[in-house]
């Protein structure tokens, strides 16, 4: 019996039971697993019995029954449209009688990338290029069609066993693609800025919420999921959902050597540059990036690529492929049996070089930050006390200004008075008149008061029209001639 309604809370299951009847020809056999947007459970071709798997839609608390049921009939376009062997094939859609809708899936069995990590560790550098070439092989033809996918992360890649024992990467949960021309609208963008994508694996312009993704926000997911493959740690990592979004935005991870020695330096750079945070740096197309990638992977396995090779040509005529790099590595076979554990003390090792550059570069950001407000603080400060010795410079010129005095003017003396009949002498006459008295060995002293009411105290500096001269140098004085003013001064008489 089908169940009335899909399930919104946590825990998620299935909206049909184990024999069950989907579309009157699906047999329902057991759940498979539970995603962000559906459950998925094993089920059976009735008249064809093959074995195939149908993907039920869960509804999002992010978006409407409407949204909801648009992006996941959009997956089911999108899947179907893409015509790559890494790219799970669609065969159906359909509506339960409830509303729920469906789509049928071609049948997986293996796991995917994120379960192999928990149980590997890293993995060897051959493997790790091998699955992500696969992986750029579909994302190629999904950009061809203008599709991008925007959650490319280790879960969504699954490794499908083959019926020869080899694995084959299958992208999955095309459930949040988008037409590269499409426009989202400005509030649906903030909601899907926090409800989309995984954020160790969200590119930049993801992070902040951009409007025009594209495809290279894919190959930056490649980019993560290579890193993590080949050290075996995140490239982004941090205590909160905060945290690994800061680091995204602002922090380049911890260098892929410091992890695992063997890494090649080129193969760092091919990695680093779908890293970059300009987008325009970024390698152009995930088939550019499968050409420079190649030669680090195993024998044979470029010419598998097919949507790569539709859009760079064969194989012959591409020269930065190099087939003959890794001549002693055979094709990949499946790794199933595979029992070894990561060495918890390596695992560790790497854990806290991850996490000691973590911290050392959030130290240099916090000292950056420092020297930067330091040095805003310090040409403020400067340019404030320049202005300030400006302000005050001309408020003081201005005051001086203001109340400065004009010079005095100097009024004339008041002349000599002179005894009746007595004629004013000239300064000459006054040096020759005191000449006789210092030949005759007197000096004529000055008196300490004046000699009349009329003499001045003091002479005027403006009636004076040569310097005195000192004692030294004065010439000897002699009785000065009755009727010149230094007569007057003579303490003979």
């Amino acid at each position: 019996m089908l169940r009335s309604v899909v399930v919104q809370d946590e825990p998620l299951a299935s909206p049909v039971s184990p024999g069950e009847i989907v579309a009157g020809k699906y047999c329902v056999e057991r759940v498979l697993g539970v995603g962000g947007m559906g459950v998925v459970v094993a089920a059976r071709h009735l008249t064809l019995e093959q074995a195939v798997a149908i993907k039920f839609l869960v509804r999002s608390r992010f978006d409407s029954p409407e949204e909801s049921i648009a992006r996941f009939l959009a997956e089911a376009r999108a899947s179907a449209r893409i015509e790559s062997d890494f790219v799970c094939r669609v065969f159906d859609v359909g509506t339960l009688p409830n509303g729920v809708p469906f789509m049928v899936m071609e049948h997986l069995d293996g796991r995917d990338l994120d379960d192999e990590l928990q149980l590997r560790g890293q993995l060897s550098l051959v493997e790790s290029v091998d699955y992500v070439l696969q992986a750029a092989d579909a994302l190629s033809a999904a950009h061809a069609l203008g599709i991008v996918h925007r959650d490319i992360k280790p879960a969504n890649l699954f490794l499908a066993t083959r019926p020869d024992g080899s694995r084959r990467v299958k992208v999955l949960d095309f459930g949040i693609s988008k037409i590269a021309t499409e426009r989202v609208p400005l509030k649906r963008r903030a909601r899907e800025a926090t409800s989309l994508g995984s954020p160790a694996y969200m590119s930049p312009e993801q992070v902040r919420g951009a409007a025009d993704v594209d495809a290279r926000a894919d190959i930056w997911g490649l980019g993560a999921i290579l890193y993590e493959l080949v050290t075996g740690q995140m490239a982004f990592v941090g205590d909160d959902v905060r945290a690994v979004l800061d680091m995204v935005l602002r922090d380049d991870p911890c260098p892929m050597n410091a992890l695992r020695r063997d890494v090649p330096s080129e193969l760092e750079s091919i990695v680093m540059r779908c890293l970059d945070r300009e987008r325009e740096h970024r390698w152009p197309t995930a088939a550019r990036f499968a050409q420079a990638l190649a030669p680090y992977g195993s024998v044979g396995m470029f010419g598998q690529l097919a949507s790569v090779q539709r859009e760079l040509g064969s194989l012959s005529s591409i020269p930065g492929v190099r087939v003959s790099a890794a001549p002693s590595v055979e094709p990949m076979v499946a790794s199933i049996g595979y029992t070894t554990q990561p060495d918890p003390e390596e695992v560790r090792a790497r854990e806290e070089i991850a996490r000691d550059w973590t911290k050392t570069r959030a130290r240099q950001r916090t000292a950056r930050g420092a020297l930067v407000a330091l040095s805003a603080a310090a040409f403020f400060a400067a340019t404030v006390a320049v202005l300030l010795h400006f302000a005050s410079t001309s408020s003081h010129r201005a005051s001086s200004a203001a109340t400065a005095a004009p010079p005095p003017v100097s009024e004339p003396a008041p002349p000599l008075a002179l005894p009746s009949g007595a004629s004013p002498a000239t300064p000459s006459a006054a040096a020759s008149a005191a000449a006789p008295a210092a030949e005759e060995g007197t000096v004529a002293a000055a008196p300490s008061a004046p000699a009349s009411p009329a003499m001045p105290q003091s002479v005027h500096p403006a009636r004076s029209a040569t310097p005195r001269a000192s004692a030294s140098t004065r010439s000897p004085s002699r009785a000065a001639p009755r009727g010149s003013v230094n007569h007057l001064l003579d303490t003979r008489d």
